[in-house]
């Protein structure tokens, strides 16, 4: 039979797809992968990273970004207004909300300024709301917008964020982060922690990806787990050992998943920042935020594998422009992590 491995190319191998290569040349195609065409309408949902793929992909040109609702300035961009998506179980959770098959209470907490905020999307409206019927009635036209981009869409992309999340007191329903983050609410202190392991993980993926099916047969799914690294986590570990544990249940799902799941396909944007070829140099002087460097790679990458097109660079997306029309100095990407909050809440 002679070494098995003489078969194989040279992508398999360490020292010609790694070790010989510059940190920026190195690419790791996915094995699975299709190409996206000007007819494909792309949606994105997701953790905070899932912000640069968005945003990367609303500025290629002859791509159709889809959005059924409008993103302010101050908000992540993505296909609606949902904010970070960081579990599976709150993807699952909106597409059963979006598609009539779960009520989510009315849960309308009050901020420290008066205003009200929807505890399911506590920090998409900075400006809060006046009333319970208007927390309602916003949520109501969100979920036709979400509706829309499900039953819509050719492509989705997900980016998987975190095992670590928050419920209800009685634990039926998911919340984005802890609602103690934005209010003082007695409310707010019920809700209960809860971190997912594998099987719940890959159950909730599979759910999601079953009921996408039914109203959106021909969707192709891409996965991607996001690089970044918790801010903080509530278990009793060290937020090091918790983030390599996250992030490995996260990959391992979607090893599965993909294995197993037609049109699901995995995207190595993980890899490609949290890897030691490039030196850590695609994470910023925190070790955790990654900047346009890394992000640019993820996405030079990625517009080969699904765009076939590895002829010229990827330029980072504009700057958006403030009220005013003069370009806001502060941007960073428009990239918005409510995550952050658990530790500058507190002086972290």
């Amino acid at each position: 039979m002679g070494n098995p491995y003489a078969t194989k190319g040279p992508s398999q191998f360490w020292r010609t797809a790694v070790a010989d290569l510059a940190p920026e040349d190195v690419s790791p195609i996915p094995h699975k992968k299709f190409l996206i065409g000007e007819e494909d309408r792309i949606a994105t949902a997701g953790s905070c990273f899932a912000q640069h793929v968005s945003r990367y992909i609303e500025a290629m040109p002859g791509v159709r970004f889809l959005q059924t609702e409008a993103s302010p300035a101050d908000q992540p961009v993505f296909s609606a207004r949902y904010g970070n998506i960081y579990t599976v179980a709150q993807l699952r959770q909106l597409l059963l909300e979006a598609t009539g098959q779960l009520s989510l209470p009315p849960l309308a907490l009050p901020r420290p300024d008066g205003r009200l905020v929807d505890a399911f999307r506590p920090t998409t409206y900075t400006e809060g709301f006046t009333s319970v019927e208007d927390v309602a009635a916003a949520r109501r036209a969100h979920l036709e917008a979400v509706r829309r981009v499900f039953a819509d869409c050719t492509v989705f992309v997900f980016t998987l964020g975190l095992i670590e999340g928050w419920t209800t007191p009685d634990g039926q329903f998911v919340l984005p982060i802890h609602p103690g983050v934005t209010t003082d609410d007695p409310q707010a202190s019920a809700a209960l922690f809860h971190r997912y392991s594998y099987e719940e993980v890959k159950a909730d993926l599979e759910e999601f990806l079953a009921g996408l099916r039914k109203i959106n047969p021909g969707a192709r799914v891409i996965l991607t787990v996001s690089p970044v690294p918790l801010t903080a986590t509530y278990t009793d570990e060290h937020v090091l050992s918790a983030t390599v544990y996250s992030k490995s249940v996260l990959r391992a799902v979607c090893g599965s998943v993909e294995s197993s799941v037609e049109n699901v396909y995995y995207f190595p944007s993980y890899e490609i920042i949290s890897s030691h070829f490039n030196n850590g140099k695609y994470y910023d002087s925190n070790k955790r935020t990654v900047p346009e460097i890394g992000v640019s790679h993820v996405m030079r990458v990625f517009k080969a594998a699904y765009f076939g097109q590895t002829s010229e660079p990827v330029a980072p997306p504009a700057k958006p422009a403030a009220a005013s029309g003069v370009l806001d100095q502060s941007y960073a990407g428009r990239i918005i992590c409510d995550e952050e909050k658990y530790g500058t809440n507190i002086g972290f």
